[in-house]
């Protein structure tokens, strides 16, 4: 770490470091959430029109992108958290946002049970697929889109209350 800190400042490092973790969260945030919207409304037979003729991505493509996406994330979450632990959670509990703080410890145990559900959600989704696995693979993809959009927009709130490096 020194040979970095030698080049870059310390604050430089982390605003750095979140940028990419926010930049690796926007691009999950797209997949999972075009896996969600293409199990949530299949393919339809075309009939004629232009919307009709519009063939979504099969949604089994996403899925080793969301895995990889969600395992780097929140590795890097996790880094970025010791950031957040002393330099933005200690002045939120001194100012009373405590909603803003619950809101945050939930956001990290629903990512850490999206975490934890990856394995399920690979396996399901692995090739080839059975039909009576369908419901499973449904309600673990729409999980893991709460838990990315959750994780995302409450991330965003923490991080303007007092960005990293302020």
């Amino acid at each position: 770490m020194d040979a970095i800190f030698n080049v870059i400042s310390v604050p430089t490092f982390w605003k750095i470091l979140l940028f990419l973790h926010f930049s690796l969260a926007v691009v999950l945030l797209a997949a999972v959430t075009l896996q969600a919207v293409a199990v949530l409304m299949p393919v339809r037979q075309a009939t004629g029109n232009f919307i009709d003729h519009f063939r979504p991505v099969p949604p089994v493509s996403y899925t080793t992108v969301v895995v990889i996406l969600y395992a780097i994330n929140f590795l890097l979450g996790a880094w970025v958290y010791v950031k957040y632990r002393t330099y933005v959670r200690i002045p939120m509990e001194q100012l009373g946002h405590w909603w803003t703080l619950g809101s945050f410890e939930f956001k990290e145990h629903v990512a850490s049970i999206g975490m934890a559900l990856l394995p399920a959600y690979w396996y399901f989704w692995r090739q080839p697929m059975s039909d009576e696995h369908t419901g499973t693979r449904k309600w673990l993809t729409l999980f893991l889109a709460f838990s990315v959009w959750y994780s995302f927009l409450i991330g965003h709130v923490a991080n303007d209350f007092r960005g990293v490096g302020s």
